[in-house]
């Protein structure tokens, strides 16, 4: 099911200021967690979930720090949430009594139409500001019971 955790607002808290530095220097975990107020070892925690996931590098010593792995725009939110959350899933699982067949369409639509949207949001995109998020595009019920 997905939630927006505290950890992952946290985390994309994290991956939007780093991205808001142009020159992608590393930045020091302990002046992050200060100005973006995450408790330092809930943001270890986190940047160890986003540098295994690739999306940032670590810089050991004094001058170290955390920057991000690729550019702001080759990453998607969807790529973010993924890495710290797991695959979104709407779609509720069947309970074996054939409940809920006749709304899974409604959920898998949405489903389709969520991810589609998070892909289409670069970090980029998120560290300039809201006017620079794509709008979302959620189709008509009719057409979407219509292609199914």
């Amino acid at each position: 099911m997905f939630r927006v955790s505290r950890r992952l607002d946290y985390g994309l808290q994290l991956m939007i200021a780093l991205a808001r530095d142009e020159e992608n220097r590393s930045l020091a975990t302990a002046v992050m967690a200060e100005r973006l107020h995450i408790p330092l070892p809930f943001l270890h925690q986190i940047g160890r979930s986003l540098i295994q996931g690739g999306l940032i590098k670590a810089t050991p010593g004094p001058r170290g720090g955390l920057r991000l792995n690729q550019s702001p725009d080759q990453v998607s939110l969807l790529q973010i949430i993924e890495t710290l959350e797991g695959p979104v899933r709407i779609t509720p699982e069947p309970n074996g009594n054939g409940n809920g067949v006749a709304s899974r369409a409604i959920w898998e639509d949405l489903q389709e139409v969520l991810v589609s949207y998070l892909e289409k949001i670069s970090l980029e995109a998120l560290a300039t500001g809201r006017e620079a998020i794509p709008q979302i595009a959620v189709p008509s019920m009719g057409a979407m019971h219509r292609n199914n």
